[in-house]
């Protein structure tokens, strides 16, 4: 049984309730606390005061702090010889909270003790003996007191000065000590009490932990909404796990697993700093129920080991399957996901700092150990430590080596060799005799100058105009190829489709539009393999006229692509443009739309889409403007995210539109496939296609 207004610790079917009840005394359903044979206090200044111990049948075990207050501590202070008890104390007060201690597994005899109407600890109730929710730091405590006791009996001792308080001023939510001893975290918050549950992901790497969070206030077990949940909130939690660096990782949208029914989510962006004690410290926490779904439960992965890498067989000249130590084993890395990006950390751990590095798997079964994570890096980490990791039940299929090299610039000067030099600057619109005559969404007019790399993909039809209804998006990156999105050639090839360029207002001749067939589509070989859009690119060389390709002016040039690892932060003037509709429901637009957007956190795109940790990968930046008013509709995949680097005059190609909210404003980023980590792969198709 539990106090009023507690919940109980386990949950029955009514009609089951009814039937035991009828079957079964009562007593069965609490403990028998005269089964507890002796009690001892551990950890005090003294045998009146310490953490509570109680022995059953030979086997010494802690009595958990929930409802424990007063009234318990009164009759356990009685049964040990003295008059009252002091106080009360919770959290492992008089123990050690180490890193061990709340790695560990702590036995507990009694939970929720009620002891209101008892003479002695035997005629309290409490919760089945041994069954209990409890964490390492949950152990109850008392203080008796001892005849030279400055305050009389039942009368709170504050810390400093003299002042004595009645008991029912003590934890409630009002400081009447000077000190506010009588508030203190540790004697009225379940300070740090955090538990893991996973019904979803295994890893197999020794001393880690992997779940949905959940945390205590209040004795109520919750979970944590993963609005704006981060890596330094994931640091808290690890930290009150007993985990102090290494791999502290945060995941959003229930990735490891929704919460119980029974448990409502508890906290709701926390605002961790990430050198927090606990959750309770973080300056923007608030308990208490939360507007979350459980489908917005936060979870975490926590190590704290070091993860040393090495190339099986000693990796002669830097080439061979990677291996990765962690809590003290060897095993392989998953080549599931394993990419450039990957490789390139890995390579850097090893002393190669060239940015020509390169990955490579290796299918078939390897002996020994195979670590059941999926690395996911962006390339700029200095140790795979600072990476992010993906999870999931599937046994790994390949294992992951690299080829690493000191040099850097190969494949940059590769891209040069095939592609124009001339790309990305598009004319001043202002020189220009034209109109301006681009509708706006959310920004300015777009002119015909603008995005001259832009193209549209259009169902087959005879004659220019009207063109044929419009598919998806796509970039000029050379006089015969085109980029667009993977997604977009699921249905529709080479046979169905035309590449549409130099095009602004679909109703009228411009004189700069032109048609090209299509000679020849790849996707991504990996498109969607992992998760859902994952590697959305693909590749359209047209079909030559007249022996020539695309054929370049001021209505139509290719865009540049960025350098091998370049990093996204600090991007300028970067926006999205296309002919898709402007809602969900409404029609195709006749002239492009272009909304000026900003290179976000991942998080916001991770939190943004049920299973969003999953799906958000390296393949994707995240992209969309301050406040949400622009984002992409249908028909605007495959079209150009393009940005300027700082104090360069021309765009580049930073992302293929590749998903989002479909239309409605105001609500989150879109995903944008990352191209710079499609260099090698777009390298190797127009290389061998020429």
């Amino acid at each position: 049984m539990t106090k009023e207004g507690k919940p109980e610790q386990a949950r029955w079917p009514v009609s089951l309730q009814l039937l035991l009840l009828f079957l079964f005394p009562l007593a069965t359903f609490e403990s028998e606390p005269q089964q507890v044979g002796k009690m001892q206090l551990s950890g005090g200044r003294g045998p009146h005061e310490g953490n509570l111990q109680v022995e059953v049948d030979g086997v010494w075990g802690y009595v958990c702090d929930d409802d424990f207050g007063f009234d318990e501590a009164d009759v356990v202070c009685r049964d040990l010889g003295y008059d009252a008890a002091e106080t009360f104390t919770r959290n492992n007060y008089f123990g050690n909270s180490s890193t061990e201690w709340r790695r560990s597994s702590v036995k507990f005899w009694v939970s929720g003790a009620n002891c209101s109407a008892a003479t002695s600890f035997s005629d309290c109730t409490s919760a089945r003996l041994g069954e209990h929710q409890c964490g390492p730091t949950e152990i109850a405590g008392v203080s008796c007191r001892l005849p030279e006791a400055r305050c009389e009996a039942q009368l709170f001792p504050c810390s400093t000065g003299d002042v004595c308080l009645p008991r029912d001023l003590v934890c409630n939510d009002f400081k009447d000590c000077d000190d506010g001893s009588d508030e203190a975290e540790v004697l009225c918050q379940d300070v740090g009490v955090t538990r893991l549950t996973n019904n979803l992901a295994t890893a197999n790497i020794p001393g880690a932990a992997l779940g949905v969070v959940y945390v205590k206030h209040a004795e109520e077990w919750g979970t944590i909404c993963d609005d704006d949940f981060d890596n330094d909130d994931a640091k808290v939690i690890c930290r009150s796990l007993g985990y102090e660096g290494g791999w502290s990782l945060a995941f959003s949208r229930a990735y490891l697993g929704v919460g119980s029914e029974d448990n409502e989510a508890l906290v709701d962006s926390p605002g961790c700093q990430g050198d927090e004690e606990w959750i309770g410290r973080c300056p923007l926490v608030t308990f208490g129920k939360s507007n979350c779904s459980h489908i917005e439960d936060s979870s975490v992965f926590c190590y704290d080991g070091e993860a040393e890498v090495r190339l099986s067989g000693g990796g002669s000249r830097g080439v061979g399957p990677v291996e990765l130590r962690l809590g003290g084993e060897w095993g392989s890395v998953c080549g599931s996901r394993f990419d450039d990006f990957d490789a390139q950390v890995v390579c850097r751990m090893l002393g190669y700092n060239g940015d020509d590095s390169q990955a490579y798997r290796q299918a078939g079964d390897v002996a020994g150990t195979v670590w059941q994570m999926h690395l996911d890096c962006l390339g700029h980490e200095e140790d795979l430590q600072q990476c992010r990791l993906r999870f999931n039940n599937e046994t790994c299929k390949s294992t992951a080596g690299v080829i690493c090299s000191s040099t850097s610039g190969g494949l940059n000067a590769g891209l040069q060799s095939l592609l124009p030099r001339q790309c990305g600057d598009a004319k001043d619109a202002s020189t220009q005799f034209l109109t301006r005559l681009g509708k706006v969404r959310f920004g300015a007019n777009p002119s015909r100058f603008d995005s001259p790399w832009l193209v549209s993909l259009r169902r087959q039809k005879l004659g220019l105009n009207p063109p044929g209804k419009l598919h998806c998006g796509g970039t000029i990156i050379s006089e015969f190829f085109v980029v667009t999105a993977a997604h977009c050639l699921q249905k529709l090839g080479a046979l169905n489709l035309v590449v549409r360029v130099g095009d602004y207002n679909a109703d009228l001749v411009e004189e700069s539009e032109e048609q090209y067939f299509i000679d020849k589509v790849w996707r991504h070989e990996e498109f969607g393999v992992d998760s859902f859009n994952d590697n959305d690119i693909a590749l359209v060389k047209v079909e030559a006229k007249n022996g020539r390709g695309i054929r370049f002016g001021p209505r139509v040039m290719p865009l540049c692509l960025p350098r091998v690892g370049e990093s996204y932060e600090n991007l300028e003037n970067c926006s999205i443009i296309g002919w898709g509709r402007t809602t969900l429901l409404g029609e195709d637009s006749n002239r492009p739309f272009e909304g000026k957007v900003l290179i976000r956190p991942d998080r916001d795109c991770e939190e943004a889409y049920v299973g969003g940790t999953n799906n958000f990968t390296s393949s994707f930046v995240c992209a969309g403007s301050s406040f949400g008013e622009v984002n992409s509709c249908l028909g605007d995949s495959g079209g150009p995210l393009a940005c300027r680097r700082p104090g360069e005059t021309r765009k580049s190609l930073y992302g293929i539109v590749s998903f989002g909210n479909s239309c409605q404003p105001f609500l989150a980023p879109d995903s944008s496939t990352r191209i710079t980590k499609y260099l090698r792969w777009i390298y190797g198709k127009i290389s061998g296609n020429r």
